[in-house]
């Protein structure tokens, strides 16, 4: 997307202006007092430079606004330069007729206001979603998750502190991009799509505790999924995300079921989600893949336990 920064844009075009002020009251200084020698080299040397410095922009990473800026200067340069020969302004003043002005002030408008037009809706949309909603994992306290090892594995729920309204337009931002996608849940704070696999939607698990749970549950990777198996997501050594397979016909895609953070459940297609990582799929001899809970103490406190739905 070109330019999704608007402050960086911004910003270049603001730096691009300062340096044509500057530039331009160098060459008009040369021009008032130096040699008509020097006043016809000056801009020459002057576009050499800056072909020099945008070419090195071009080879180094995030130099976008280098290379935008030099390439705007060196059009300006090259436009002022070439009106100090005479042949130039000949042919200028034969082509610079009304229907030419006309003609490419309606085709620089139609330009500019498409470009401007995409960044002001894209920064429309951009103010209207936020990127990043304001929450807290709360750990469980009084009740804990066991692997069949007899491990025990920390639990949390989700915390909200964004409003209602920020947490739909975020919820909303990540489903646009996406097709053959279902919500078969609103959200609920009380797990993650861990959580919702090995608790049941009861509580939340880390990331962290999912390669203990897969051991120690005799899990197994399998090339072909099937009905019931899981669905995890890796990214390098990180278990990024994780689901259900609910259907897996080799006549159509395979559709998976997880709950994605705090928010709603959804049945998509393997790629179809919004986590990062590849999918690979596992497979346990035992019932079902939910951990036995146990509490710790006898004393309820429904601070801790009882989650907070949004």
């Amino acid at each position: 997307m070109p330019w999704a920064d608007i402050p960086a844009f911004y910003l270049t075009m603001l730096v691009t202006a300062l340096a044509a002020v500057a530039l331009a009251g160098l060459l008009l200084v040369i021009e008032l007092f130096a040699s008509q020698r020097i006043s016809r080299q000056a801009p020459g040397a002057m576009l050499l430079l800056l072909l020099a410095v945008g070419l090195v922009g071009c080879c180094l990473p995030q130099a976008r606004s280098i290379v935008t800026a030099c390439s705007a200067l060196v059009s300006l340069v090259l436009v002022a330069w070439t009106s100090s020969f005479e042949v130039a302004r000949r042919y200028a003043a034969r082509l610079l007729t009304p229907k030419f002005m006309w003609a490419a002030v309606l085709l620089l408008g139609m330009v500019a206001s498409r470009y401007l037009a995409a960044h002001v809706l894209l920064s429309l949309d951009e103010q209207a979603a936020p990127r990043e909603l304001d929450l807290e994992d709360v750990p469980i306290r009084l009740t804990q998750a066991v692997t069949d090892a007899g491990q025990s594995v920390g639990l949390f729920h989700f915390k909200m502190h964004s409003s209602a309204t920020q947490i739909e337009q975020f919820i909303a931002s990540n489903e646009k991009d996406l097709t053959q996608i279902i919500r078969l849940a609103e959200p609920n704070s009380a797990s993650n799509c861990h959580g919702w696999v090995f608790t049941g939607g009861k509580y939340g698990v880390r990331d962290p505790e999912v390669a203990r749970i897969l051991v120690d549950n005799a899990y197994v990777e399998v090339a072909t999924p099937r009905e019931g198996d899981l669905a995890i997501y890796i990214s390098g050594e990180k278990f990024t995300h994780s689901g259900i397979v609910r259907i897996a016909d080799s006549h159509t895609p395979i559709l998976v079921e997880s709950k994605w953070g705090p928010f709603g459940v959804y049945l998509h297609s393997v790629k179809q989600q919004p986590f990062p990582g590849h999918s690979r799929f596992f497979r346990s001899p035992r019932n079902g893949h939910q951990l036995t809970l146990r509490r710790t103490t006898n004393e309820p406190n429904l601070a801790l336990d009882t989650p907070t739905n949004h």
